[in-house]
């Protein structure tokens, strides 16, 4: 069957009363393609009398829209989603290095690193395909009138333009709110702007998208061209004071060898404390907790992750009598990558409880730890003292 032919049997099926989707499907189902389907059921609409645009309106016959267009019209909005959301993400953790708050910061609201590493890693991936995605969405629709949008797309695209404008009124009512509070800050302001921004940003480019592909409207190509450097500029700014705020991956690496020192000290200690209760001496050095091998597993702990070079131990004081307690005082040292005080407020995830250990200078830092040798100790009152009478404390033989 040529063409001919096939519009013939388009036009005749649509006298009969057969519905648009039953004749497309009639024709995929024997091999034609979508777009050869759409261009016979156009031209048999023409032919049953629908009006068509005054010569000179449309270039074309108004070819329908293919699946592939449609996935990708699906698919930049799921990018879209995760762009915007990752560049929130990192401008707020941004906000939050360089406008702390101290109250929010003890309770877990200072930075983050591995949500601006996170961030990052999706504006790296995410905005390229998006901007890909793009292209090709134009390239299809924004330079060729011939086409016609699915309802599909053109439905996504209004829930866009919707979500957005919600988006930016709540906002703003919000902002609104809190300066009627007298509580607005310049953190609470400048999170509030990021989220206006970027959705006033998606709003104005898919408000003259539409007039561009639906409307076909003259929107000039470098209006959209300006919607690109712009959003560039937010990306590239963001990603920039993200690697300033969370770091390199080279300061990444860095911080985790320091954790895991800071983890190798913590254990030594309590091995060292360990080995003290049953010898009632300290050890001389660390390679005496590797001759038994009840302190086996502190073995793994004695050589420094990065260079592999054995951690400084040295006995400060070898006993002390102090009351009825025997109390020596060990040294241990590690050579650290970072300084912990410029550290971010929020640990990493992999990071360890914050105490003496975690804290240090970058280079060479020591700590010292006082190990209970033999004595007593007094550790709670008796458990369930009879009624009336006083507590007694309990001694524990260290």
């Amino acid at each position: 069957m040529d063409k001919t032919s096939l519009l013939a049997y388009s036009a005749d099926r649509l006298k009969q009363g057969a519905s648009l989707e039953s004749i497309k499907q009639n024709l995929l189902s024997v091999g034609w393609t979508e777009e050869e389907a759409g261009e016979a059921i156009v031209a048999g609409l023409i032919a049953s009398g629908v009006p068509v645009p005054p010569t000179g309106a449309r270039k074309g016959n108004g070819r329908l829209s293919s699946t592939v267009e449609v996935v990708l019209n699906f698919f930049s909005f799921i990018v879209l989603v995760m762009v915007a959301t990752a560049l929130g993400i990192l401008y707020y953790q941004i906000i939050n290095n360089f406008f702390a708050d101290p109250l929010t910061s003890m309770n877990g609201g200072g930075v983050d690193t591995s949500a601006i590493h996170y961030a990052i890693a999706v504006l790296f991936i995410g905005f390229p395909i998006y901007v890909l995605a793009l292209k090709l969405w134009f390239k299809r629709f924004g330079h060729d009138e011939e086409k016609v949008e699915s309802k599909l797309t053109k439905w996504l695209t209004y829930l866009v333009l919707l979500a957005t404008a919600i988006t930016m009124v709540g906002d703003l009512v919000t902002a609104l709110f809190y300066l009627l509070q007298g509580e607005i800050t310049a953190r609470f302001f400048l999170k509030a702007l990021t989220i206006f921004v970027i959705a006033g940003v998606i709003f104005g480019f898919y408000f003259l998208e539409r007039k561009r592909v639906q409307y076909h409207k003259d929107v000039p190509g470098q209006t959209f061209k300006l919607f690109g450097w712009v959003v560039t500029g937010l990306v590239v700014v963001a990603v920039i004071l993200g690697f300033m705020v969370g770091g390199s991956p080279k300061t990444e690496r860095s911080r985790g060898f320091d954790s895991q020192r800071a983890s190798d000290l913590r254990m030594l200690a309590s091995c060292v404390s360990n080995y003290a209760s049953n010898q009632k001496a300290l050890p001389e050095s660390l390679s005496d907790l590797t001759k038994s091998t009840q302190y086996s597993y502190c073995s793994t702990n004695t050589l420094d992750p990065e260079t592999r070079m054995p951690y400084e131990y040295s006995v400060m004081t070898p006993s002390a009598q102090k009351g009825a307690v025997r109390q020596g005082e060990i040294q241990l040292c590690a050579n650290f990558a970072l300084d912990s005080v410029n550290e971010p407020k929020d640990a990493p995830a992999y990071a360890y409880p914050n105490d003496k250990w975690t804290k240090h200078t970058a280079g060479r830092s020591c700590d010292s730890e006082t190990i209970t040798l033999e004595g007593y100790s007094t550790v709670l009152q008796a458990p369930f003292p009879p009624q009336g009478t006083p507590a007694q404390p309990v001694f524990i033989k260290q």
